[in-house]
């Protein structure tokens, strides 16, 4: 598997910060945070995902896998040098966060703008495609994915991509690009996907201090389904909103909003 990163890295580093992107994204699209923390002295690795972006791979790849290659750069950056490390997940990429930080050691600290537990089923009703396939999602892929669990489908088919920003030129952009939210994936991802393997339950989550950066335009994962999960963290959080911003938060005053808060997270904790 050869994993494609986007780095951002400034001449002496106070910390390294990786980003994940989600279902509908890539690293590129990361740019909008990463730049800007680059640009006050933290490093920042934004990897694509297995199956986005233009990282290329062999194989069958599951959710699991994205755990497993989230933990894997960690690894491989901490043997590089003794900077701080810290992670942040951007939509499904939060909780993919979060689950990287329990297989990993010396985390120290996790930036999410949402934290979505698939487990829940008014996590995956209400970020469904339609009421429809939030109702039968996870029974149809538990059924599917026996027989037919490499045939690729859109992802768009799932997940309710229309409402991944709020500018209606970007959404189109985003949805026919085909390492983005265009992308298709095997039933087994999805299936895996929404049958996640949470080793660590947020009551015993002592790894680290989490902020939960959440846009206040959210329209397409309300806060209180990220609630349902981090209300039930054991470590020390804090929530910022960021106003005025949608599910991929690029507009003012929420973008700046997300800086200032990640730049005092990343100073307080490294």
């Amino acid at each position: 598997m050869d994993i494609h990163i986007d780095h951002y890295k400034p001449v002496l580093p106070k910390a390294r910060l990786i980003l994940f992107h989600g279902v509908g994204g890539n690293g590129r699209l990361l740019s909008c945070i990463a730049l800007p923390l680059a640009r006050v002295g933290f490093e920042v690795i934004c990897p694509d995902l297995p199956l986005y972006g233009c990282t290329r791979y062999i194989g069958d790849v599951t959710y699991g896998t994205w755990v497993s290659c989230g933990a894997e750069i960690v690894k491989y950056y901490q043997g590089k040098d003794d900077l701080p490390i810290f992670l942040f997940g951007f939509s499904a990429g939060g909780m993919l966060a979060y689950q990287v930080a329990c297989e990993s050691q010396n985390i120290r600290g996790l930036i999410v703008s949402c934290i979505l537990d698939q487990r829940e089923k008014a996590v995956i009703r209400n970020s469904a495609n339609n009421p429809l396939m939030g109702i039968m999602a996870k029974p149809l892929m538990a059924a599917v994915h026996i027989f037919a669990g490499r045939v690729r489908v859109p992802m768009k088919w799932i997940g309710n991509m229309k409402a991944i920003a709020n500018h209606k030129e970007l959404v189109e952009l985003l949805m026919k690009d085909a390492k983005s939210a265009g992308v298709r994936v095997p039933i087994n991802f999805i299936y895996s996907m929404l049958n996640p393997e949470i080793k660590t339950e947020p009551e015993h989550f002592t790894v680290c201090p989490v902020l939960l950066a959440h846009p206040g335009d959210d329209r397409w994962t309300d806060i209180k389904l990220s609630n349902l999960f981090y209300n039930r963290l054991a470590c020390e959080k804090q929530t910022v909103i960021l106003e005025g911003a949608g599910h991929f938060p690029i507009e003012e005053p929420g973008l700046k909003r997300m800086e200032k808060a990640c730049v005092r997270f990343l100073e307080e904790n490294r």
